[in-house]
């Protein structure tokens, strides 16, 4: 059977048909406009950017083939994996089928050779796409060559600082940035009994723990930030110059001797060669004993001061108790030479009125001029200001002195006149006196100048 279609109708079925192609060069021109946009954000996007199907390059930007060296022409058709280095291939194709399905979100690391043969570092992740109406997968990555050089150059210098203050005599550990520990020398472990492994790599003020014995910040975090609350725990700082801290203090994480270790620490950051501050280090030291000695002396330092107030107190009694025996002593002598005078004097004197030979009234003179001696100021006086005078000389300086000639007191003394002039010799020596003074007048004034006195004990 055939259909007949009328002009109109026809007419309508071709303004319908042309309707339709319109819409449909318009949907191409959005199609060929949105490849194009889509291509010129790949091509000028700062990521290496590429797509890979059955295992081939189809696309690739010119930031992804620049990462390795080479132009686009030269990777298109080339195996995905031409320029992964030949250690990683296996790693990267794990973590990109764990990627497409959807089992990793984070993006993964590689290295790559470059058309230099030089190693380059690459981040990158994976999408399943569809490319010409086929599966195929998007790759967007990035070069992190220099950053993982200045991760490396960082792990190199740690290592070099850790190597450093390994054998360092005082306990010394070091922290990064984030408060992780990154350095902890033998002698810190020896200090603390934790060892380096048990510790380093952990953060949140885990160093702490083995002094104090529990999450505070130390001088190694005050050097980085500044906390007056925990400055004032420390007993005493010894100096805080800008970013250098000094403090002595006791804590009671570690006990030496019996009682809390008292430490002394100082600490200060850690540049890099641009100094820029990378971490911080703090070194410390056990002076416990060096404490412990000084609190020893201050302990004697007031037992002394106790026993020299004691000894004060004691030498003033001393002094109270010699002035008491001066007394009784000058009493004593003023009984004796009272008694003398009062009942001996009188019956010499008796004596010498009685009839007897010369020569016992010679003895009684010797005897009168001997008691004189005794009770007069002139003997006691001269025998104690001048100590190395003898009895006969202070006899015979007495006899001189009441104007006695030479003969007479020869005669009194029952000895020669040259014994008597080799006296006056050693006297007038012994006193100090030269050729041009009177032996007599010298004499005479000291009978008549101030009793002397010894002086009172300290």
């Amino acid at each position: 059977m055939s259909r007949n279609f009328s002009y109109d109708q026809l007419q309508k079925k071709l303004e319908a048909l042309e309707e339709e192609l319109a819409e449909l060069r318009k949907s191409r021109q959005t199609l060929v406009e949105g490849e194009q946009f889509l291509r010129n954000i790949a091509e000028n996007s700062l990521a290496g950017i590429y797509v890979v199907q059955n295992g081939m390059f189809r696309f690739l930007n010119a930031n992804a083939t620049s990462f390795a060296g080479y132009g686009p022409e030269e990777l298109i058709g080339k195996d995905s994996y031409y320029i992964v280095h030949a250690e990683d291939r296996a790693m990267v194709k794990q973590n990109a089928r764990a990627m497409l399905r959807g089992e990793r979100k984070s993006p993964y690391e590689f290295r790559i050779i470059s058309k230099k043969k030089e190693v380059r570092w690459i981040m990158e992740t994976v999408v399943s796409i569809s490319y010409n109406g086929k599966r195929a997968i998007l790759g967007n990555s990035m070069d992190i060559t220099e950053r993982k050089m200045a991760e490396e150059a960082l792990q190199e210098s740690e290592q070099r600082l850790a190597d450093i203050i390994e054998f360092l005599p005082d306990a010394t550990f070091a922290i990064d940035l984030e408060g992780k520990i990154i350095a902890w020398n033998r002698a810190t472990e020896e200090l603390t009994g934790v060892k380096a492994d048990k510790v380093v790599g952990k953060g949140k003020y885990a160093h702490s723990l083995p002094w104090w014995g529990i999450r505070r910040p130390m001088l190694i975090d005050l050097v980085l930030k500044p906390d007056f609350k925990f400055e004032k725990t420390f007993t005493k700082f010894l100096k805080k110059e800008k970013d250098l801290l000094v403090a002595e203090t006791e804590v009671p994480g570690i006990r030496i001797s019996g009682r809390n270790a008292y430490l002394w620490g100082k600490a200060s950051p850690l540049y890099d060669r641009k100094g820029n501050i990378v971490g911080a280090i703090e070194v410390i030291r056990d002076i416990t004993e060096h404490k412990m000695a000084e609190e020893a002396l201050l302990k004697r330092e007031r037992e002394l001061e106790i026993k020299s107030n004691e000894l004060k107190e004691m030498n003033v009694a001393l002094n109270v108790l010699l002035k008491h025996r001066e007394e009784d002593k000058e009493e004593l002598e003023e009984r004796l030479l009272a008694n003398v005078k009062e009942l001996v004097l009188p019956y010499v004197e008796e004596l010498k009125k009685g009839i007897i030979d010369e020569r016992r009234q010679t003895f009684v003179r010797i005897l009168e001029s001997n008691l004189k001696n005794i009770i007069s100021p002139f003997g006691r006086k001269i025998s104690s200001k001048y100590m190395n005078l003898t009895d006969r000389e202070i006899r015979v300086a007495d006899l001189i002195k009441e104007g006695k000639p030479s003969k007479e007191i020869a005669d009194l003394l029952c000895i020669t006149e040259s014994a008597i002039n080799i006296y006056r010799y050693r006297i007038r020596k012994k006193l100090g006196l030269c050729k041009t003074h009177n032996l007599k007048v010298y004499l005479s004034s000291l009978a008549s100048a101030k009793a002397f006195s010894l002086p009172t004990v300290l």
